[in-house]
């Protein structure tokens, strides 16, 4: 195996790193390389470096750098992983604050809707001039990009370098769990046919065992509700996260589709939701306030401190494939598994160049989209909007052109309820308060 330079944007992310860290020390084939955490947090970083080599035994397999330094953290790298958000979670308390004056609650805020707008224009020249000298400095380099808004920010690594890159999430996970506790069936018994954009996507086939797993449901949805199918009774059940799973049932119902099963992200992509608090509550929505997010990272570092102390060790391989694209990649494999790739026609009637979320594969180190075909139409009317957004927005971007910028967000669905004064208003508002982060 070759020596290998992986460098992890954001290295100081109680977060992601755990995992990510974790997958990698408990993947052979990628033992000799030299993983460089890079983040301006050097303390964070350090913990988590001391974590990740308490837990693994303190193994030489692998070396973990750390620093705030881009130029020699990028130089020569063969994968780089994005795990950031521009500004931190004080940042982020305007892409909540702002909307809900105009009447709109965000739900989760990171994606879709005027917080995902903001959060777009306030990682875009940290994107640029990050991906621009990652290209300089290391031109073979692959780049895997974690960070929300995934299709926006995808699109602008796209834009700005001729870098392989990929978008990853795992949005569809969620549907391979939903079923694995209906039907009592493991993962590798489930095939599925989707498309769509990120956290706005649509199973419209499904094989489970052989037979089809949209029929199935249908048909034990006859007695019992999605939610109560999942649970099972229980009131404790892994990874069920508090969603009630109205949205995705009604959805089903609606259009023989499933997407998303987590309803709060899921509500930021339809008209009518957002703005409803009565629809809101009859859906039982969750809503993901910044104390909650500072609650994640808190309980996230006491772990890692447990790691360090030696009360806790790695958590076991996860389900994120970051780190089987750098294995493929690297080992010349190929690896078939959801990805976020431009639109080059995998989805035939939504807008082209735009970032989808489709199945893909790494083939020749290279990562490129599975075909799905068309979406029905009424989906596609539904999802469409979304990649005109993101496109007007980072089209916007590049070129510095503010009205177009306005106008993207005047498309948004979630705003559909307000008078286009108000959507100005609202978008000038926001560039104010990103106004340090703005190119």
């Amino acid at each position: 195996m070759p020596f290998l330079k992986i460098v992890m944007v954001g290295g100081g992310s109680y977060n992601w790193l755990p995992t990510l860290l974790g997958d990698l020390v408990q993947t052979p084939e990628l033992r000799n390389s030299e993983i460089w955490l890079l983040d301006p947090l050097t303390d964070a970083a350090n913990e988590l470096k001391a974590a990740i080599e308490k837990a693994n035994n303190n193994s030489p397999d692998y070396r973990f750098i750390v620093t705030a330094k881009e130029d020699e953290a990028f130089k020569d790298a063969d994968f780089v992983v994005i795990t950031i958000s521009t500004g931190g979670l004080e940042a982020m308390r305007y892409d909540i604050a702002i909307p809900e004056k105009y009447g709109i609650f965000q739900t989760v805020g990171d994606s879709a809707g005027p917080g995902g707008w903001s959060r777009t224009i306030r990682n875009y020249k940290v994107f640029r001039d990050m991906v621009e000298k990652i290209e300089r400095l290391s031109p073979n380099a692959m780049i895997l990009n974690y960070t929300n808004p995934m299709a926006g920010l995808t699109g602008v690594i796209s834009r700005h370098c001729g870098l392989r890159n990929v978008g990853l999430c795992h949005g569809l996970f969620s549907v391979y769990w939903a079923m694995q506790r209906i039907f009592g069936c493991e993962e590798k018994d489930i095939r599925v046919n989707f498309a769509g954009v990120n956290h706005f996507f649509w199973v419209t086939g499904m094989n489970i065992c052989g037979k089809d797993g949209l029929a199935m449901l249908r048909e034990k949805m006859q007695n019992r509700s999605l939610d109560e199918l999942i649970t099972n009774g229980n009131d404790i059940v892994p990874d069920h996260k508090g969603e009630k799973h109205l949205l995705v049932e009604e959805l089903f119902k609606k259009y023989g589709a499933l997407t998303y099963f987590e309803d709060r992200h899921t509500s930021e992509y339809l008209p009518g939701i957002l703005n409803n608090q009565e629809e809101m509550q009859r859906l039982q929505l969750i809503r993901t306030t910044i104390e909650t997010r500072y609650e994640k990272v808190k309980k996230n570092r006491a772990y890692t401190l447990k790691m360090i102390s030696g009360e806790r060790g790695l958590f076991k391989r996860s389900r994120e494939t970051a780190v089987d694209i750098i294995r493929a990649a690297a080992c010349g494999e190929t690896f078939t598994d959801i990805m976020n790739l431009e639109n080059i026609g995998q989805v035939s009637n939504l807008p082209m160049g735009a970032v989808v979320e489709t199945m893909g594969c790494i083939r020749d180190g290279v990562p490129e989209p599975i075909a799905y075909g068309a979406l029905p139409d009424d989906l596609a009317a539904l999802t469409a909007p979304h990649c005109v957004v993101q496109k007007l927005t980072v089209d916007a971007l590049v070129t510095g052109n503010r009205k177009m910028l306005l106008e993207a967000l005047l498309h948004d669905p979630v705003c559909a309820f307000l008078k286009p004064e108000k959507i100005i208003a609202m978008g000038n508002e926001l560039l104010e308060a990103n106004k340090e982060f703005l190119p």
